[in-house]
Parts: C-alpha cells; sequence; structure tokens
C-alpha cells in the first residue's frame, strides 16, 4: 500500500513539475510576442528587448510559487 502511495505522490509532482514548465514557457512565448508588439508600436529596440526576460521572470516566479505551495489539510 505503502509503494503504491509514494508512486501516486511521484506521478502527481511530476505533473506539477511538467505544468510549472509550460507555465514558464507560455510566459517566454508572451515575452516574445511582446517584444515584437513594442517594436511595431515604435517603442525603443532596447524597451522590446529587456520585455523578453521581465516576462519570462514573472512566469519563472509564478512556477516557482506554484511549485513550492503547501496544499491544506483537509
Amino acid at each position: 500500500m505503502t509503494m503504491k502511495l509514494k508512486g501516486l505522490r511521484e506521478a502527481m509532482m511530476f505533473g506539477r513539475v511538467l505544468s510549472a514548465g509550460l507555465v514558464v514557457a507560455g510566459y517566454a512565448f508572451l515575452g516574445v510576442w511582446l517584444s515584437e508588439w513594442l517594436v511595431r508600436e515604435g517603442w525603443p529596440v532596447i524597451g522590446a528587448v529587456c520585455a523578453i526576460p521581465v516576462v519570462a521572470g514573472f512566469g519563472m516566479w509564478q512556477g516557482w510559487l506554484f511549485l513550492t505551495k503547501e496544499r491544506k489539510k483537509q
């Protein structure tokens, strides 16, 4: 019984890590899209270049919060 429960917990943690990776990838894509949009709208190139790491960093922060939050016991 304990071995099945441990395997289930590991599978759930893998799912959480995979989900966090998809969140980070989505924010990185959003940063690239936002950068291109800023260039089209006439913003300085340095602002557009800085948008990518800022938005991706925000996504990494969100992924970290998702992975480290404790689930409340019911």
